[in-house]
């Protein structure tokens, strides 16, 4: 699976038939084994605008793609 027109959203029931529908995503999440850890400290992330080559999107997803020469995002 991927983002790609050819394995993206759209295509990710065909191999993951439970993925059709409210459910998008092939990554099998089983709520009754998910245990919250609080020792796990809040996510960020960020870039520098400035090396964003191009920004798409799709109405599904936003991707980014990125110059990071500088090791900046």
């Amino acid at each position: 699976w991927g983002y790609d027109s050819d394995n993206g959203p759209d295509q990710w029931h065909k191999n993951y038939p439970f993925a059709k529908g409210r459910h998008q995503s092939p990554i099998e999440i089983n709520n009754k084994e998910v245990h919250y850890d609080r020792s796990l400290l809040p996510w960020f992330a960020s870039y520098d605008p400035g090396s964003a080559k191009t920004i798409l999107n799709n109405g599904k997803t936003c991707r980014v793609v990125f110059d990071d020469s500088f090791d900046r995002s």
